[in-house]
């Protein structure tokens, strides 16, 4: 059935009624004053609360009281307010969605809290916001919904030309207002031999175009309506792949109802409808970034946060993009989404003389895919599966040192094609980070490992024995194991190194060469898909993938980054028919 516009309808005539407000704003950005500029971790105590339009008569005394406390504690500051830069101003380098597996370099820069977006989830807002999940949140997030622009109610926060479309208020109290926001991206992307040589069409480059636009309605601290239109197209030379998700005609890619309030003394909410879904482990799913539309789900998701512990339960649906017309998005009911996460936040402390914060998370991720398929010995065998995925995953940073570990098993059954045979499912994945921060040096570098130990299956087995494959149908973060996305985090092993780096406030650089084998030599090499390539190479060894990531953020609005990796094979992985060669990626997007 088609998606119910009811959500969206009450936007077309408010946008209509307060769009000129924006056309009064500077175009240029600006630099505010300083007394607007308040460091993030400035305590309560000592920051202005925002105002509302009859506040203005005590605005004067915030101000001074403000700069007195700022005085006095300058020196517990890394950012004061008066010694602020233009670059200083940017938000950091991972609100980009790619980057939300990797929270912890949002803590290399103290920033102001003009320049946090975040809602009010307390303790889970540290660094990224990642831990409140719903995606990295700072001064713009992965879901755009999870921004709260509410303390523009205080005009000194204002610090852009933009922030006139960010919030628009409908009452004297300010708590009725319409948020408004866009993006617009350009991807490309080279193969030499894309999908190891799978596909021919090498070399090939695509080109992938997307736009969305969105708007968040507030009707009090209680309620709220969110919409989103996204539209995607693509070309390219010697192009491939290009199915539902990367060509799409506008649609309505999120609309939902949220319902909030206070019980038993936790902070509550109900969203129902159409939205993304970001609450599980980046090595898990990442959402699907690059292709033009990511994955939305339509349902119910309900969840609590406490002072130092949160839950979040859920029920969803996947949406089907095709057919390829406007506005023809149904809800997909054969691949579903359902569970329950939990994380508490262990209390601060100190350790090497920094501040530390640990999350220990409880999760359980089960899911449904109509259109699955296992490796043979030949081709693959096709079917649906249903899949049960307990974990756990324990991570943050003890002083420099910066983690994360996790563990997954996997039960469930797998039903062949045509009514054929069904097998059980009996599957496990460890996946862990660990590296050491060293914020004295220039550009503040990491140095660290990463290890995933994903299990496989035996396509030596009969059709009716216990299968050992696990399965991630959802996309795992591309700069969580591999950029190109021809491997999935499925039958693998994976080892390297991995170093990050940030010459200046707005530029990073990633680096990284994981070496990889696969679990079970009797399983195939899976990509970002539930279909496995066609090769069976002997032995277990695949290949080492050096891996580069740079990325950049002149302004506020434009971010910019360059990608690339070379696929070394192992000779057994060339002899059975792949291909290596090198990918490289762009990435510009414009944002507001």
């Amino acid at each position: 059935m088609s998606f119910p516009w009811v959500f969206f309808a009450p936007f077309c005539l408010i946008i209509g009624e307060r769009c000129s407000l924006f056309l009064d704003s500077a175009l240029a950005e600006t630099s505010p004053p300083s007394t607007q500029l308040l460091p993030a971790e400035t305590p309560k105590a000592e920051v202005a609360k925002p105002v509302g339009r009859k506040s203005n008569s005590t605005s004067s005394n915030a101000i001074s009281k403000n700069k007195a406390a700022l005085s006095q504690n300058s020196q517990n500051s890394a950012t004061s307010p008066r010694k602020l830069t233009k670059n200083q101003l940017l938000p950091p380098l991972t609100s980009r969605p790619e980057l939300y597996g990797q929270p912890e370099a949002l803590g290399l820069h103290p920033l102001p809290s003009a320049l946090l977006h975040q809602g009010p989830w307390g303790v889970f807002n540290t660094n990224s916001g990642a831990a409140a999940g719903f995606g990295t949140v700072a001064y713009y997030a992965v879901a755009r919904w999870a921004e709260d622009w509410s303390n523009l109610r205080d005009k000194r926060n204002h610090i852009d030309a933009m922030d006139a479309l960010k919030y628009i208020p409908f009452n004297d109290q300010g708590d009725i207002y319409l948020s408004l926001s866009g993006n617009f991206r350009h991807h490309g992307f080279y193969d030499q031999n894309a999908g190891l040589g799978a596909t021919k069409r090498s070399p090939s480059y695509r080109s992938n175009l997307r736009f969305n636009l969105g708007a968040d309605l507030h009707l009090t601290e209680h309620v709220r309506l969110y919409g989103e239109l996204m539209s995607g197209e693509a070309g390219g030379i010697n192009y491939y792949g290009y199915t539902g998700r990367w060509r799409s005609k506008i649609d309505l890619h999120q609309a939902f109802l949220e319902i909030k309030g206070r019980i038993l003394g936790a902070r509550t909410g109900v969203m129902i409808g159409r939205y993304k879904f970001l609450d599980a482990p980046a090595y898990f799913t990442g959402g699907s970034v690059y292709p033009s539309i990511p994955f939305s789900w339509n349902g119910v998701r309900g969840y609590a946060f406490w002072k130092r512990f949160r839950v979040d339960v859920f029920d969803l649906t996947q949406t089907n993009e095709l057919p390829l017309k406007p506005f023809a998005d149904t809800v997909g009911w054969r691949n579903r989404l359902f569970g329950a996460y939990t994380s508490y936040a262990v209390p601060e402390f100190r350790f090497l003389d920094k501040k530390s914060q640990i999350f220990a998370d409880a999760f359980y991720l089960g899911f449904i895919v109509d259109d699955s398929s296992l490796a043979a010995a030949h081709g693959n065998t096709t079917g649906s599966t249903h899949r049960d995925t307990p974990g756990t995953r324990i991570w943050g940073n003890a002083g420099p040192i910066e983690f994360s570990v996790g563990g997954m098993w996997q039960g469930g059954t797998f039903k062949q094609a045509n009514n054929g045979p069904s097998r059980g499912v009996n599957a496990w994945s460890v996946n862990a980070q660990v590296s050491w921060r060293f914020s004295r040096w220039w550009g503040k570098p990491s140095f660290g490992v990463q290890f995933d130990d994903v299990s496989g299956g035996d396509y030596r087995t009969s059709s009716t024995s216990t299968w050992g494959g696990f399965l991630s149908p959802y996309s795992p973060s591309a700069s969580y194991l591999d950029l190109s996305t021809y491997f999935n985090m499925q039958n693998v092993i994976s080892a390297g190194p991995l170093v990050t780096l940030t010459p200046t406030s707005n530029t990073s650089l990633q680096l990284k060469s994981p070496v990889m084998w696969r679990n079970s030599a009797y399983d195939g090499i899976y990509p970002q898909s539930t279909v496995a390539f066609p090769y069976r190479p002997h032995g277990h060894y695949t290949g080492t993938l050096p891996q580069a990531s740079f990325n950049w953020r002149p302004t506020r609005h434009v971010s910019f980054s360059l990608e690339g990796e070379y696929v070394f094979l192992g000779r057994n992985v060339r002899h059975s028919g792949a291909a290596q060669g090198a990918y490289v990626q762009s990435n510009l997007e414009l944002t507001f």
